[in-house]
C-alpha cells in the first residue's frame, strides 16, 4: 500500500521536480571541485532548509528533538573549512549524512522505540530504499500514471507511434548524412564557388576545433554533479516517504535460555581477570619481579597495544550479543559487567602503553585518532555497563550522542597543528625525518613550521626543502578563489609569505 506522503509528493511532482533542480544548481555550485571551501557549511545549510521546506509540503510537522540532529550537521559543515585534513574532509561527510539520515527518521518515525538492532537494520533499509528509489525522479506524477492505468490501449498505441515516429527520423537523417559523404564532395569539385563557400563555412563552424576551445569535461563534470545534486534529494525523500522502516517487534519471553551465556560470558571474565590483575601489577604498579627474564619495563610496556584494542572491540560487540540475545539473568548480568569493566581496563592499559610509546617516538595522526578513539570507547563502555541493568536504555543513542560530540571536538582541535607543536617542541633536533613528515600532513601544520628558528636547522637539504614547500604554498594561495576559501589554507598561505619574507 502507498503511504499518504508518497501520494502526497506524486500530486504536487512539479513542486518537487523544481525544487530539486534549484537545489541541485546550488550542490553544483557550492561543491563542484570544491569540497572543502567555505561554500561547504553553506551547502549544509541549504540542504537542512531544502529538507525542512520538503517535510513542510508533504504534512509533516517539525520535531523540535530534530534540532540537534541539525545543529551537529552545521558544526561539521564549519569545521570543514577550518582544516585542510583530507581524513576529516572525507569523515566530517560521512558524519553529515549519517545524522541527515537520523535526523529524517527521527521525524516520521518513533525512533526512540528502537533498539540497537532496530536502528541498525532501518539504516541499511533506508540506504537501499534511497538507492531504489532513483528511477522516480524520472517517473511521471500521480496524475498521469493514473491516466496511463486507466487507458492502457491508448498508452501502447501512443508510445508505439511515438517510438515509430522517432525510428523514421533517425534513419532519415542517417541516410542523408551517408549521401551527403558521397554527394558534398563530388559537388565542392564540380563548382569552385561552391566549393569555397563550404570551406569558409567549415572554417567558420568547425566542430573539431569547437571542442578543442571548450572544456568537454569540466562541462560533463559540473552536468553530473548537478544531476548527482537534484536526485540526491528527489530521492531520498521518494524513499524516505515510502514508510517501510520497522519498529522493535515484541521479544518473547524464554526463547533464549540465558545458561548458554553465563557460561560463555564466564570463561571470559575468568581470563580477563586474571589479564587485568597482570597490568595493574606490572604495568600500572610497575612490579620488575615478575617480567620474563632478560625483559625490561620499557620493551614490556611497548608491546601489545593494537592487540588490546582489537580484544576491546571483540568484547564490546560480546556483550551487546549477548545483552540482546539472551533473556534477563542476575548472574548473566554480573558477568557481563565483569567482562565490560575488565574491557576498560584493557583500554587504559592500550593507552597507556600509546602514551608511552609518543613519549620515545613522538605523534603520527594514527597515534592521536587511536588515543581518541580509546576515549571514546572508554565512555561508550559506560553506556554499556548501564544498559545491562536497563534494557530500555536507548544505547544507540547515547553512542551516537558520544561519538558525535567527540567526533565534533576532534575536527574543530585540528590535530596535525597540535602534532606539529608537540614534535617541534620535544625534538633535541630538527632532523630531516621529523620535518618532512610534518610537511606530509595537511596544510594546518604550516603556521606551526613557520614558526621554526632557521638558525637551529644544520641541515641545509632540510631548509632547502622548508623553502620549496613554502614557495608552493604561497603560489597555491594565490590560486584560490572566493568559493574555494578555506581558513586553514588562508593562514598556511600569509605563515608562507612570512617565512619566505625574512629570508630576503
Amino acid at each position: 500500500m502507498v503511504s499518504i506522503f508518497v501520494q502526497r509528493m506524486r500530486a504536487d511532482r512539479k513542486w518537487f521536480f523544481m525544487m530539486s533542480l534549484i537545489y541541485g544548481g546550488v550542490f553544483t555550485f557550492c561543491l563542484y571541485r570544491n569540497m572543502s571551501g567555505i561554500t561547504f557549511p553553506v551547502i549544509t545549510a541549504v540542504s537542512l532548509a531544502f529538507s525542512t521546506a520538503f517535510l513542510v509540503r508533504a504534512g509533516i510537522t517539525f520535531q523540535k528533538g530534530t534540532i540537534r540532529y541539525f545543529a551537529g550537521i552545521l558544526l561539521l559543515g564549519i569545521a570543514t573549512v577550518l582544516t585542510d585534513n583530507g581524513f576529516f574532509h572525507f569523515f566530517n561527510c560521512v558524519g553529515i549524512l549519517l545524522l541527515y539520515m537520523m535526523s529524517m527518521a527521527h521525524q516520521i518515525y518513533k525512533d526512540q522505540e528502537w533498539g540497537f538492532a532496530e536502528y541498525v537494520k532501518n539504516f541499511f533499509i533506508m540506504t537501499g530504499t534511497w538507492i531504489s528509489s532513483v528511477g522516480d525522479v524520472f517517473r511521471g506524477s500521480g496524475e498521469n500514471k493514473r491516466k496511463e492505468e486507466e487507458n492502457p490501449e491508448d498508452k501502447s498505441a501512443v508510445m508505439w507511434i511515438k517510438r515509430k515516429q522517432i525510428r523514421s527520423v533517425l534513419f532519415g537523417l542517417l541516410a542523408a548524412m551517408l549521401l551527403l559523404a558521397v554527394v558534398l564532395p563530388l559537388l565542392m569539385a564540380s563548382d569552385q564557388i561552391f566549393s569555397h563557400i563550404f570551406n569558409r563555412f567549415f572554417d567558420f563552424f568547425n566542430p573539431f576545433s569547437l571542442f578543442e576551445k571548450i572544456d568537454m569535461w569540466n562541462i560533463i563534470g559540473i552536468g553530473l554533479t548537478f544531476l548527482f545534486g537534484m536526485i540526491f534529494i528527489y530521492s531520498f525523500f521518494a524513499g524516505l516517504f515510502r514508510m517501510n522502516l520497522r519498529g522493535k517487534t515484541a521479544k518473547k519471553q524464554g526463547r533464549t535460555d540465558p545458561v548458554a551465556g553465563i557460561t560463555f560470558a564466564g570463561i571470559l571474565a575468568a581470563v580477563y581477570v586474571v589479564y587485568s590483575g597482570i597490568q595493574i601489577l606490572f604495568l600500572f604498579l610497575r612490579l620488575d619481579t615478575g617480567l620474563p627474564e632478560g625483559v625490561t619495563y620499557s620493551q614490556y610496556a611497548h608491546q601489545g597495544f593494537w592487540q588490546l584494542l582489537a580484544v576491546s572491540l571483540i568484547n564490546f560487540a560480546a556483550v551487546l550479543i549477548c545483552r540482546m540475545v539472551f533473556d534477563e539473568n542476575r548472574i548473566l548480568k554480573i558477568i557481563l559487567t565483569m567482562v565490560s569493566v575488565c574491557t576498560c581496563i584493557m583500554i587504559v592499559s592500550a593507552a597507556y602503553r600509546m602514551i608511552l610509546y609518543v613519549s620515545e617516538y613522538y605523534l603520527t595522526f594514527l597515534r592521536v585518532f587511536v588515543l581518541w578513539f580509546l576515549a571514546v570507547l572508554m565512555i561508550i563502555f559506560f553506556g554499556v555497563i548501564y544498559s545491562i541493568y536497563r534494557r530500555d536504555f536507548g544505547l544507540f543513542r547515547y553512542i551516537t550522542a558520544v561519538v558525535s560530540v567527540c567526533y565534533i571536538l576532534f575536527s574543530f582541535s585540528r590535530p596535525d597543528a597540535l602534532i606539529a607543536e608537540y614534535n617541534i617542541r620535544h625534538a633535541s633536533e630538527a632532523s630531516e625525518f621529523d620535518v618532512y613528515y610534518l610537511m606530509y600532513l595537511s596544510r594546518d601544520t604550516v603556521p606551526v613550521l613557520a614558526e621554526i628558528d632557521k638558525d637551529e636547522i644544520r641541515d641545509t637539504a632540510v631548509l632547502d626543502s622548508l623553502d620549496d614547500y613554502f614557495r608552493s604554498i604561497a603560489a597555491q594561495e594565490q590560486q584560490m578563489s572566493l568559493r574555494e576559501w578555506n581558513y586553514s589554507r588562508e593562514e598556511a598561505g600569509k605563515a608562507a609569505r612570512e617565512w619566505l619574507g625574512s629570508g630576503e
